[in-house]
């Protein structure tokens, strides 16, 4: 698996105005404070404790790695990150999932933490590209350094690959 040799990083502390940000792997204690910073977006028609439920059991979720932006010892942003699912090919990372606490949107959280992973996971030897999935507009995604693969509303990111040929992976 992609993920286990970098899983416990604690790897970005980056200064924007009057925040100190951090970026590292979540800890478990973390896990429903980072559920909940999408609840708003995804949790529709459900109450909170069916919407923490579902992410609490979900196997999708249990199968990557979460990380979190933190301001002042508290997560503000978070994101998983997949490997060896999806279809993603040897060397390729999966990221999903991003969201930010809705106190705290429109900061340039987000883009911080997707930005400071993606180098991350890039700067690893053995990857060949990230992927995600396009929620939201392209642009947002475009302006951090993702294309477009044409067809859909997956995105990808490499320095080893211009240009992305073949199937691109399954919604994650």
């Amino acid at each position: 698996m992609n993920i286990i040799s970098i899983q416990s990083l604690n790897f970005y502390i980056h200064e924007i105005g009057e925040y100190k940000m951090q970026i590292r792997t979540a800890c478990r204690h973390e896990l429903d404070i980072i559920y909940l910073m999408g609840f708003d977006v995804w949790g529709e028609g459900l109450s909170r404790d069916e919407y923490l439920a579902g992410c609490q059991s979900s196997k999708k979720y249990q199968s990557g790695v979460w990380y979190v932006l933190v301001v002042d010892e508290k997560p503000v942003s978070s994101l998983i990150v997949y490997s060896d699912l999806f279809g993603l090919g040897q060397g390729c990372f999966g990221i999903g999932s991003l969201a930010t606490d809705p106190a705290m949107r429109g900061k340039g959280f987000g883009s911080q933490l997707l930005r400071g992973v993606t180098e991350m996971l890039l700067n690893a030897p053995n990857t060949v590209a990230t992927f995600l999935h396009a929620d939201i507009g392209h642009h947002y995604y475009e302006r951090l350094g993702y294309r477009r693969i044409p067809g859909g509303d997956c995105m990808y990111f490499s320095h080893r690959r211009p240009r992305y040929v073949g199937e691109p992976p399954t919604y994650f």
